[in-house]
């Protein structure tokens, strides 16, 4: 009897965490329709709208400003997180796939930005929800499982979606296919909210299950590092490739689209063989990404950009499923609310920092290509040194290098943190002093005014 029981409450185990796993992948087909459709087209409507590098850069720095800002603070006071209900987060969630819609119907920079930032708030709070799920509820094992499907079924479903885009651009002209694409994006992403409504979890049981203190902080602050400059130099890259195949290739639109295709169809594949591979291996894949940027600027034609797309998102999957697999690990020593608003952190941070690359460089595109490649770079490094996992060192160097890199980095931040105080406080005693000198100032003239006054009319 105890035997049979055992076994009905492990059968009944495996089929809730299939359930699980059924309903996060789900949400991933609805949510990347979501993405085609809208959000992986936000740069493209920008450029068919006539903008420069730089006003597109202006809007994606004024709406992650604000983002990386509200992530920063969730992340220092991150118990508030513990308030927000489960209804509150799937209300986020739509939010994020709706107000994408009227940016299809609008040309004006602060529409545009207004619900861009808004899009932006509130996917900080559905990325968080869904991380909780997974990082919270999952093994190291499983999650990579099920960043395996989620990953296959995206990009099976962005096939899809670029066919019905591709279609649409043809059908339609001018920015008519944008306003039916945005909305048929938002409303279908909106839909993957059942399958999360059908995962039966209180967000406040995942929260509190795990926040423990960070152990190793050298350790966190080198995935982190290496995370967001991969991160950085793949948005960096993206900035610039659409303006550049539109503008400097004199690419039509419909190719574009293709090219985007070429790359869903590369992470199809490299999704099932990356999410077997170890980290020796993933590490190679690291080393590949590197040269996306090189081979873009060697391309002159756009049709070769086809084979480019396919190769970057190749060789990026292997080097994205690392840093997540990274994190993955770290559930123990920093907790899964750490995990969540450190991954979520990083994506809005390194937006933001892409958007000021686009600023500072606007239009000369091949400096952009090449400081994409620079940071990439950079990645590799902090993971070929810092990162024992996939260290070319032996391990005890990188954690050595991994301590050094954090020590000077820490003392760097608070010497400018020092140094930015003192300076203020420096600005504001001298304020202080201009503002008494000035006010003396406006005293003397006004008595002045008064004896000047009294002597015309012969008072005194």
């Amino acid at each position: 009897m105890g035997s049979g029981l055992r076994t009905w409450l492990s059968l009944r185990e495996v089929i809730e965490k299939n359930l699980f796993k059924i309903g996060l992948t789900g949400e991933a087909l609805f949510y990347s329709l979501y993405l085609v459709m809208s959000r992986n087209l936000f740069v493209l409507y920008l450029t068919s709208l006539g903008f420069p590098v730089t006003l597109i850069s202006g809007i994606v720095f004024l709406s992650t400003i604000i983002s990386t800002l509200t992530s920063m603070l969730i992340y220092k006071y991150f118990k508030f997180i513990s308030r927000i209900s489960r209804n509150e987060f799937l209300l986020f969630y739509v939010f994020e796939k709706l107000f994408f819609i009227p940016i299809g119907f609008s040309s004006d920079p602060l529409t545009i930005i207004l619900c861009y930032t808004i899009v932006m708030v509130s996917s900080i709070f559905s990325s968080l929800y869904t991380n909780f799920l997974i990082y919270g509820l999952l093994g190291e094992e499983d999650i990579r499982d099920i960043t395996a499907k989620r990953t296959a079924v995206s990009n099976i479903v962005n096939i899809l979606g670029y066919i019905l885009v591709i279609f649409i651009f043809y059908s339609f002209k001018d920015v008519a296919k944008f306003k039916i694409l945005f909305t048929l994006g938002g409303l279908l992403g909106s839909v993957s909210i059942i399958f999360l409504v059908s995962i039966k979890t209180e967000s406040q049981s995942i929260l509190m299950s795990v926040v423990g203190e960070d152990k190793k902080p050298e350790r966190t602050f080198s995935i982190t590092s290496f995370f967001t400059a991969l991160l950085l130099s793949s948005n960096i890259f993206n900035l610039a490739w659409t303006p550049y195949l539109m503008r400097v290739l004199n690419t039509p639109d419909y190719l574009v689209t293709i090219i985007n295709f070429a790359g869903s169809l590369a992470s199809v594949f490299s999704a099932i063989l990356w999410s077997k591979a170890s980290f020796k291996k993933l590490r190679i894949s690291l080393f590949l990404t590197s040269l996306t940027p090189i081979l873009a600027v060697l391309s002159p034609l756009p049709i070769l950009h086809v084979g480019v797309s396919f190769f970057g998102s190749f060789t990026f999957m292997g080097a994205n499923f690392l840093g997540l697999f990274l994190f993955a690990r770290q559930r123990s020593l920093i907790g899964i609310v750490r995990i969540s608003l450190l991954l979520t952190l990083i994506t809005n941070l390194s937006q933001f920092l892409s958007a000021i690359f686009g600023i500072m460089f606007r239009e000369d595109y091949v400096v952009l290509f090449m400081s994409s490649l620079a940071v990439r770079l950079i990645s590799i490094l902090i993971a070929y040194f810092t990162i024992t996992e996939v260290a070319v060192v032996p391990e005890e160097y990188a954690r050595t290098f991994s301590q050094i890199l954090y020590s000077n980095t820490l003392l760097g931040y608070t010497f400018i943190i020092d140094t930015v105080r003192r300076s203020i406080i420096v600005s504001l005693k001298i304020l202080s002093i201009s503002a008494v000198l000035l006010l003396l100032y406006i005293v003397y003239r006004f008595l002045f005014f008064i004896l000047h006054v009294l002597d015309v009319y012969h008072i005194l």
